[in-house]
């Protein structure tokens, strides 16, 4: 999935374009600081199992911005990988709540070394510097660093038509 997010350039002109629209619908609004799109899972086919990614998703979060409330997806396991930028997902343990989530910084491959305020992120190619994995059910949350948007791309266990997407609605942080 790696070479095909980054090596690939017809995949790559697909996020891009993806991308740019995400970023002209955040120009237009103040709130939420982020947005997403689904783009077509079939650009995916040949490099992971149907069971383990069957939805792919297009997410942008303003810099220095987090999402308001954390997320979890029930039934689905989230793999994603930091396109453009770097962040961290804050993320909890399984059977718990959205209260004390820790943070595991991530950044795109050939980021520069810099500092994210949860840990740093180095220009490498070991692949756990670039990706996360949140298991179903993990209440969860991205953080975008200062410096710049932060773009990645999620895959899913589930199919668009079957994912439960919850948010926490209790007290926002």
């Amino acid at each position: 999935m790696h070479e095909r997010v980054f090596a690939d350039p017809a995949v790559r002109a697909v996020l891009d374009a993806g991308f740019a629209q995400l970023d002209a619908a955040l120009r237009k609004r103040p709130d939420p600081p982020h947005a997403a799109r689904t783009i077509p899972i079939e650009l995916f086919a040949d490099d992971a199992p149907n069971d383990q990614v069957r939805l792919c998703r297009l997410f942008l979060l303003r810099r220095g911005k987090r999402m308001a409330v954390p997320e979890r997806h029930s039934n689905s396991v989230q793999r994603l990988v930091s396109y453009r930028g770097r962040g961290a997902i804050h993320q909890g343990v399984p059977g718990g709540g959205p209260e004390g989530l820790r943070a595991r910084a991530i950044g795109s491959p050939g980021a520069k070394r810099s500092a994210h305020r949860n840990g740093p992120v180095t220009d490498t190619t070991d692949l756990a510097r670039h990706w996360d994995i949140v298991p179903e059910g993990i209440w969860h949350f991205p953080e975008a660093a200062e410096d710049r948007d932060w773009a990645t791309v999620t895959f899913h266990s589930a199919a668009e038509d079957e994912i439960v997407d919850e948010l926490w609605l209790g007290e926002a942080r």
